[in-house]
């Protein structure tokens, strides 16, 4: 089968690269290839282009450029906020507020911090998808170090109330750090940190069309973090190690790219999914999660009555469509869904969905392909 045969619909999990990061990653490493913490004429030149990167970036997010850390991805940026203020010598009361639907990153850190004798509490979300808001806020004291809400679902697309979070959070604890995990939400959504007061943020290149292995930590500067990794005084003495100043220049070009075209990627995504959607409610008893709450558009999380989605998955494949039953970063596990066991999806119906993602290379007509081989497949699994 041709690659040009193949239709992609998981970009939720990743993208291909573009054109133009591809192209800034190949100029940035043969102009930039010197160690950029040198002090001769090539490290300076390296050291521009990733100032110059930070800087592009800070400003898509309403950021200053020393709020932007580069990190190896969002699951670096998670980890490196949710535990490293719960270090030695703080009060063993210290605790942090977060969900039962957020990230595996944000879920194994918290598991951590438990490990470590600190108090983790996970906030239920309601049958909707959505954080219940009461529950959480309930749980934010004097204690609690951190917060975390992700701002829109990775599996579901379900956005969330962050705004609301953070403003109901810091008049109980104006101390409290409040994080989100926005790696899901940079792909159809444009986030202005300050304006809506996330105070840390986990971003990853690759879910806009970046390379792999590069993304951002936001640190707003009212906070200071100990560093996770130790031996030199590179990202503002914040990060240890050698940057990678071609995988950054790379990820700005993705960013500028998206940023500048996103209106009409996000129309021809919008366009597609709710074409593939319907044909697909149209022909076949499905349930589209989060169908009446604000999602991202490009993500579609459908339950298919007595259909494994792990044999509808195989399915599609061999017929040349690639999706996942859901995040890319557990489905190795082969267990139901967290976040899907959290909305309270019932036990015979769990394992009946799969999560469509459209993304920047998706073009029209896409959707409707899509949903004819879908219809294919559930004729011949029927």
């Amino acid at each position: 089968m041709k690659k040009s045969d193949y239709l992609y619909l998981d970009h939720a999990a990743t993208t291909p690269m573009r054109e133009a990061a591809l192209k800034a990653f190949i100029e940035a490493e043969n102009e930039g290839y010197a160690n950029s913490s040198g002090g001769h004429n090539l490290s300076r030149k390296a050291k521009n282009i990733l100032e110059e990167s930070r800087e592009q970036i800070a400003n898509v997010f309403g950021a200053a450029p020393n709020e932007i850390i580069f990190t190896s991805g969002g699951t670096e940026a998670d980890n490196w906020i949710i535990k490293s203020l719960f270090v030695k010598g703080i009060s063993p009361n210290s605790n942090l507020v977060t969900t039962n639907i957020e990230h595996e990153a944000v879920l194994a850190s918290a598991e951590w911090i438990k490990l470590n004798d600190y108090r983790v509490t996970f906030a239920e979300c309601l049958d909707n998808g959505i954080v219940d808001s009461e529950k959480f806020i309930s749980e934010i004291d004097e204690s609690t170090i951190v917060a975390s809400v992700m701002l829109a679902n990775n599996e579901t697309g379900i956005v969330q109330p962050v705004h609301n979070l953070i403003k109901k959070t810091l008049e109980k604890n104006n101390e409290t750090l409040f994080h989100s995990d926005v790696v899901q939400a940079v792909v159809s959504k444009k986030i202005d940190f300050h304006k809506i007061g996330i105070q840390s943020a986990a971003i990853s290149a690759h879910k806009i069309g970046g390379p792999k292995g590069v993304g951002a930590m936001f640190l707003n500067n009212k906070f200071k973090l100990p560093s996770l990794f130790h031996g030199g005084k590179q990202e503002l003495e914040r990060r240890a190690g050698t940057v990678n100043v071609a995988g950054v220049a790379s990820f700005a070009a993705a960013l500028k790219e998206q940023q500048e075209n996103f209106d009409l990627e996000i129309n021809i995504i919008k366009k597609e999914k709710e074409i593939f959607e319907t044909i697909i409610k149209d022909n076949f008893n499905v349930k589209v999660i989060g169908d009446e709450e604000e999602r991202l558009t490009h993500i579609s999380n459908i339950q298919f009555e007595n259909i494994n989605s792990e044999v509808l998955m195989v399915d599609l494949d061999l017929n040349g469509l690639g999706v996942s039953r859901g995040s890319a970063c557990a489905s190795g596990a082969q267990k139901p869904s967290h976040v899907l066991e959290a909305m309270g999806i019932d036990k015979d119906n769990i394992n009946n969905h799969l999560r469509f993602s459209f993304g920047w290379s998706t073009d029209s007509g896409d959707g409707k392909k899509a949903a004819n081989i879908v219809l294919n497949s559930l004729e011949n699994l029927s």
